[in-house]
């Protein structure tokens, strides 16, 4: 418990890698592809645009390529899109017809790619009937090969990993994040659809590391939409041809480390986890009792800062360190400085329905030092998580969702 705590102020309450693939290639198990380099393609660029999912921007880098009989392909690190195009003067006419990771619930997805001025513009609409939009330049890829190069001298190194259930914290030179999910495609980065991913360079001089989220909105089994954010990549930006060691630390407690040497500057090598020890569970090992519904935070920085879970009932109550039990919940995991803990958890043996809004609060650094932390809340029903929300906090900053409970 937290007895010297007063009330906080309740109102203070997604791009992809900079991992440019060319020339990229799958055999049969992996779903077909081309061998060819960019340049042989009737259309082919270095894309740079924004994805626009419900007013929430992202930034977008990749390759679009279409093919003499019109296939057509989008591939990011967080998503990818397949379909044909037709030309039309100077336009090609675009039409979807397979999309996975954060595209994989967007239906009717059309678009255009302008050839004069390389510009590409996609749009669909998500299950709850809002729109999706992806538009940027395709950059003639003859352009991006221009010298330079020696000069740079950072490079980047991508973390996925293909275990489900399983979060992952990574930590490199002293940075954390926290929260990596199952990545999209089977193998990830490290499969022969990325074979030539390390074979272009880009300028990351002024680029940082971050992992990289989307929200996906799904139809469940139980026939409602939940919306869930998926953090497939995480992306470290650090010196040239330099040794790093990095650590794991999975949801269920189990640990792995390693040691890589980034590439030259520009390149980028991915490193794509693999776990010892038994599977995780749905639940990723949480500490607390389940519920319906529980919510469950978990924090990096253990013992260093001080994150609060709150949780407002449909009939108004707040469950908080400050007030533990509320309209059936409870707070049975309160983490505090000193404590070296790194979890909160608010459960309900059978909630009422209604809206539940729910956040994470800052509190302070436990005298650390230390300015911010990643975060991952986990919104479940009797084991099946039915929101996931992560992020970063810093000091004096707050965040805040809601649920509805039926």
């Amino acid at each position: 418990m937290k007895p010297t705590k007063t009330l906080k102020k309740l109102s203070a309450l997604a791009f992809v890698c900079l991992l440019i693939v060319v020339a990229c290639s799958k055999d049969d198990s992996s779903g077909g592809g081309s061998n060819k380099p960019l340049t042989e393609f009737e259309f082919s660029g270095i894309f740079t645009g924004t994805l626009n999912n419900n007013g929430a921007i992202s930034q977008l880098e990749g390759y679009v390529t279409i093919d003499d009989d019109g296939d057509t392909r989008l591939n990011l690190l967080t998503g990818s899109m397949q379909g044909s195009s037709v030309k039309d003067g100077d336009n090609y006419n675009i039409t979807v017809s397979e999309a996975n990771g954060v595209f994989s619930s967007v239906e009717n997805i059309t678009g255009t790619i302008d050839v004069e001025t390389r510009t590409l513009y996609l749009s669909g609409t998500n299950p709850n009937g809002s729109q999706i939009t992806v538009g940027g330049n395709a950059a003639n890829p003859n352009l991006v090969t221009d010298g330079g190069w020696p000069a740079l001298t950072k490079s980047a190194v991508t973390f996925t990993h293909q275990l489900p259930w399983c979060l992952a914290s990574v930590t490199v030179n002293g940075q954390t994040f926290s929260g990596l999910n199952q990545y999209y495609q089977q193998e990830g980065p490290c499969s022969n659809y990325y074979y030539s991913t390390n074979q272009l360079r880009f300028n990351m001089e002024d680029k940082v590391s971050q992992i990289y989220c989307n929200d996906i909105t799904l139809l469940m089994l139980n026939g409602q939409y939940e919306t869930t954010t998926s953090c497939a990549v995480i992306k470290f930006v650090l010196d040239e041809n330099t040794e790093y060691d990095y650590t794991v630390v999975w949801s269920d407690g189990t640990t792995g480390s390693g040691t890589f040497t980034t590439p030259d500057g520009g390149f980028t090598t991915p490193i794509c986890l693999e776990k010892d020890g038994p599977a995780c569970t749905e639940d990723g090992g949480l500490q607390g009792e389940n519920g319906n519904p529980r919510f469950n935070l978990q924090f990096s920085n253990a013992g260093n800062v001080d994150l609060d879970l709150y949780v407002q009932t449909p009939n108004g109550s707040l469950i908080y360190y400050g007030n533990e039990t509320a309209q059936g919940g409870t707070i049975d995991i309160d983490c505090a400085c000193g404590n070296a803990c790194d979890s909160e958890n608010i459960f309900f043996d059978n909630g009422p329905a209604g809206q539940y809004t729910f956040w994470v609060d800052y509190y302070g650094d436990c005298g650390s030092g230390s300015t911010s932390s990643n975060y991952t809340i986990k919104v479940m029903n009797n084991n099946t998580v039915v929101q996931t929300k992560t992020g970063t906090l810093s000091s004096g900053e707050s965040t805040h969702w809601t649920y509805n409970h039926n």
